[in-house]
């Protein structure tokens, strides 16, 4: 059964692969973007990553501990995964609010903006649906050290039914996220609507909030992974209908022309992105 597991695990991860490809093809289909708003939106969720993970490994054991031991179990889940949703909010929205503050053409229209997100999200998509499938091969070559793995994937897959499309199902519910937060902050910025900026890093905020919980609670060993998916499945579903929004509301005016905008310019740019 172990050794099924791990190709279970391969299967996985080839799925979230998938997953990522097919965001892409999808949008590119859907809204036609120039295919560099999506390598800008990888740009943006890599270096935001890369700075989390720093601020992590410092900051997470002179805040963590601390709040655990001053606190009961409960108050500490909850200001544990706010703190942590906070802190990965900062960096992912922060970072892309940080862009399009400096490059207002990243939010000049909605191609961009959508692209943007689905790049975001479908390039961490690829790089753990990768990782899967490296540390899956690696396992049932019985490479010396991957002996955890092995023992982790038993774990999950004990107490998870199915758990080999727990990666795709979380991966597909991760870009329509990305899509709809960064929309938002992107939206948010080009009209000068600091609401939509908000709301941008509260869902953000609230979503990794609810997986940092799941971490933090050891629930990730200890129940079905169905159900903390089924917890953040809400973000995904309010995702649909808010970059639906976003994208039919993006060019409803046009920005101020002082920011060198014009609407022939915006015609043209928006034909040519349709190439």
């Amino acid at each position: 059964m172990g050794a099924a597991n791990l190709y279970f695990l391969l299967f996985s991860g080839i799925g979230m692969m998938l997953v990522a490809m097919s965001s892409v093809a999808i949008c590119s289909y859907l809204v036609r973007p120039q295919f560099r708003w999506y390598w800008v939106g990888a740009g943006i969720w890599f270096v935001a990553v890369v700075l989390k993970v720093v601020c992590a490994l410092i900051a997470n054991p002179f805040v963590l501990p601390p709040l655990k031991g001053g606190t009961g179990q409960f108050t500490y889940l909850i200001l544990g995964s706010l703190y942590l949703g906070i802190e990965s909010s900062i960096f992912e929205m922060g970072i892309t609010l940080a862009a399009v503050l400096v490059w207002r053409q990243l939010a000049q229209d909605a191609t961009r903006g959508i692209a943007i997100g689905v790049g975001a999200g479908a390039f961490e998509a690829l790089l753990l649906g990768l990782s899967g499938v490296a540390n899956a091969g690696a396992a049932i070559a019985g490479v010396p050290g991957t002996e955890i793995i092995v023992e982790q994937i038993q774990k999950v897959a004990a107490t998870t039914p199915l758990f080999f499309l727990l990666g795709p199902a979380e991966r597909t519910i991760a870009i329509l996220c990305h899509v709809s937060t960064r929309a938002l902050i992107l939206l948010g910025a080009a009209r000068s609507r600091p609401i939509l900026v908000v709301y941008g890093f509260v869902i953000f905020t609230l979503l990794d909030g609810v997986a940092g919980g799941a971490h933090l609670s050891g629930a990730v060993t200890t129940m079905s992974m169905w159900w903390i998916e089924l917890a953040i499945l809400p973000f995904a579903i309010v995702s649909v209908p808010i970059i639906r929004w976003c994208h039919e509301n993006w060019n409803d005016r046009a920005p101020n022309a002082a920011n060198g905008w014009s609407p022939e310019a915006h015609t043209a740019e928006v034909h040519k992105d349709t190439l």
